[in-house]
């Protein structure tokens, strides 16, 4: 057995901290950036990060390109000290910045068939997986196991096999997920078309790679849908995931290795609530750890077929479990609107990461109930009921604010908000003035390269996922040469003028330090105070419309009103008649929803506000029992509610409470278990 040499071993050693520490200085750098760009950065289900051994992040959806890949590492190392190194495509690796920052951060490159795509020889007709050719060379341009792709980006497969220059099958037949491209593919099938192709790529080598850095305890991360892409649902899984997971324990069972340390996946899921805008909000979900032992790695070298089907269904429901999924926008967007009149009572109490689990469950509920007429019915009102909103532009919970009965005082308020709007925005002009160069540019460039990702991808719609990307990346590299250039103005004035004594080039340095210092503060003190302004202007709308004197604006307000009031007790209803079938904490949940109704669950939250910091903290929703750690002793007290170990007289009592309902009292019941056992285990800790 071969040893290094101690001079080996302190080089290695030397490279692997100064990788660290590069590491560390990236992601701070980055971590500024990304909480520049976003307003609210809240996470879910951190104490699911496992603090040692090989972990690899599952995350989706990738709506957001680069920006994802940042806000997970952020997070990841923010909660437990963990460093991710990610798989990032080798056509992303080898650009000049994105892949030097990739370097510093130990990405490891990934080549994909799709982005290596060359035009071949001649055209093509195709008749579901049957392919054939006029002045086509496919025994010289086309390797089995290859890519045929349409131009434009239309769509591809994989090459089954090649029968001789004119003929080949493909794995299957050529379409597209986006629908517009669907016609026109329907049409070159029979017309015919130039097309691309691209040579099998063995990546062998990667899942080596990959593989000994799982061996080695560290964490890998990886977006398992193969691209970024702005659809309201997930893409199929690339079963490249399960194969790394799986095939880091086989390899060792391969290798005689006894004691194996199992890989954890975790299951990540990206909550945007507008993912391209500046000072948007994020809710990252870390879902249940899914272990892959060393029962799973001898399934695998078995049948790798099989084990891998099953791993990667699994992730797939983790993954459907900490995401928001819909089959369209106008469905999210109603569900979304469904939400607020849910919560209309407690919005401002709700933390973030509690209303995209609202959206998650109401979701679900509608998915599985969308054929019910009553359904579909409440549906086209909700989405009525919100255009009509946006039309008077303003947001759900205003609509109760909107008042006639004394339209002096709502007169005076909306003087009194209107000026804080005009004293606000004014004092952040100047930032608005500085840094709007570099505003207007981003704006447009990455408008433009969502135009050129739109052209060449099959699976986007707007390409609304490389906006904020593009954003960041212009900003980085205009905003420093525009505070550069404000600079030195402000140190060539300030030295010509004599405001203070210059004359030595240290002096002047310190002069332009100072005003490059003085343009990144008015910048960022502008942003903060301009976020007060328009959250005073969101609210003139409906004080406007308050104030109106038509009597048919009148008449209106009180229609909207009372249109409201109809669909929350609709929506109410819904969840009531629904909820308790789809959820066995519904009565917790419910109440945390409608803290009006709380009177069981705030001492249910007294008892959780006792609990250390360490164990219940805000960003993990710790002090809510559907997100604690008590999560699981919930669901397991809800199923096993009337088994032969409950207490008869405690579920008739409860029944007998709620006058014969037993879903109510499963609710009720359940609550008051997990109130003793709260007590308990706080006892016990004591």
């Amino acid at each position: 057995m071969s040893h290094q040499s101690p001079a080996a071993a302190a080089r290695l050693a030397i490279v692997r901290i100064l990788l660290i520490i590069s590491y560390d200085l990236v992601l701070g750098f980055f971590s500024l950036v990304i909480h520049t760009f976003f307003r609210d950065i809240k996470t879910r289900g951190s104490f699911n990060i496992p603090k040692r051994g090989p972990v690899v992040f599952v995350i989706a959806p990738h709506h957001n390109q680069f920006v994802d890949g940042l806000v997970v590492m952020s997070k990841v190392w923010e909660h437990s000290g963990r460093r991710i190194a990610f798989l990032i495509a080798n056509k992303s690796y080898k650009r000049g910045a994105v892949g030097a920052f990739a370097r510093l951060c130990s990405a490891i490159p990934v080549e994909r068939a799709q982005d290596i795509l060359t035009s071949g020889s001649g055209t093509i007709t195709f008749d579901g997986t049957s392919v054939t050719g006029s002045g086509t060379k496919f025994t010289q341009e086309c390797e089995i196991k290859g890519l045929i792709g349409l131009p434009n980006s239309m769509g591809n497969s994989p090459i089954a096999s090649i029968e001789d220059d004119t003929h080949l099958t493909l794995k299957a037949p050529l379409s597209s997920i986006n629908p517009k491209h669907q016609s026109k593919i329907e049409l070159l099938s029979k017309e015919g078309t130039s097309f691309k192709v691209a040579p099998h790529i063995d990546n062998n080598i990667v899942f080596q790679n990959v593989f000994s850095h799982l061996q080695k305890g560290r964490v890998l991360g990886i977006f398992p849908e193969g691209g970024s892409h702005d659809r309201p649902d997930l893409l199929p899984l690339k079963p490249g995931v399960a194969i790394m997971a799986l095939g880091a324990i086989a390899s060792q069972l391969k290798d005689g290795v006894e004691d194996i340390e199992p890989v954890t996946v975790v299951p990540v899921g990206m909550n945007y609530f507008h993912p391209n805008k500046f000072r948007s909000r994020v809710v990252l979900d870390f879902g249940k750890p899914i272990e892959v032992g060393a029962e799973m790695g001898k399934k695998y070298n078995e049948n790798s077929r099989d084990a891998v089907g099953k791993l990667l269904e699994t992730i797939t429901l983790g993954l459907k479990e900490v995401t928001v999924t819909c089959p369209d926008y106008e469905t999210l967007i109603a569900v979304q609107a469904a939400r607020r009149l849910y919560t209309s009572h407690s919005r401002s109490t709700i933390p973030l990461p509690m209303v995209v689990e609202l959206n998650r469950r109401l979701v679900k509920g509608y998915t599985l109930y969308a054929e019910d007429p009553d359904v579909k019915e409440l549906k086209t009102m909700v989405s009525q009921y919100d255009r009509e909103l946006t039309r008077l532009g303003i947001r759900d919970h205003q609509v109760e604010s909107l008042d006639r009965a004394n339209r002096l005082k709502v007169f005076i308020l909306f003087t009194e908000r209107l000026f804080k709007f005009g004293l606000f925005m004014g004092l952040s002009l100047p930032g608005i003035f500085l840094f709007s160069p570099v505003f207007i540019t981003a704006r447009r460039i990455s408008r433009k390269k969502a135009k050129e990702a739109l052209a060449a991808s099959v699976v986007k719609i707007s390409a609304k996922d490389v906006l904020s990307t593009w954003k960041i990346m212009v900003a980085l590299v205009l905003a420093p040469a525009l505070y550069i250039f404000y600079s030195v103005i402000g140190t060539v004035l300030i030295v010509r003028l004599e405001v203070v004594p210059s004359d030595t080039w240290g002096l002047k340095v310190l002069i332009f330090l100072f005003c490059y210092g003085w343009a990144v503060l008015t910048t960022y003190a502008s942003l903060r105070v301009g976020e007060i302004g328009v959250d005073y202007y969101k609210s003139l709308a409906p004080l406007f419309v308050s104030i109106l004197s038509h009597h048919s604006q009148q008449f209106h307000i009180k229609q909207l009103k009372e249109t409201r009031a109809e669909l929350s007790e609709r929506v109410n209803e819904f969840c009531e008649k629904y909820g308790p079938e789809l959820f066995d904490d519904y009565g917790i949940v419910q109440g945390l929803a409608h803290k009006q109704r709380e009177q069981d669950d705030e001492s249910i939250r007294s008892q959780m506000s006792e609990a250390s910091d360490d164990a219940f903290s805000l960003n993990n929703l710790g002090d809510v029992p559907i997100f604690s750690n008590l999560l699981d002793t919930a669901t397991r007290l809800s199923r096993n509610l009337y088994d032969e170990d409950a207490n008869v007289s405690e579920v008739g009592d409860a029944i007998e409470d709620s006058d014969g309902h037993p879903e109510e009292a499963k609710a009720s019941l359940l609550r008051q278990r997990i109130l003793r056992t709260t007590k308990s285990s706080l006892q016990n800790k004591d």
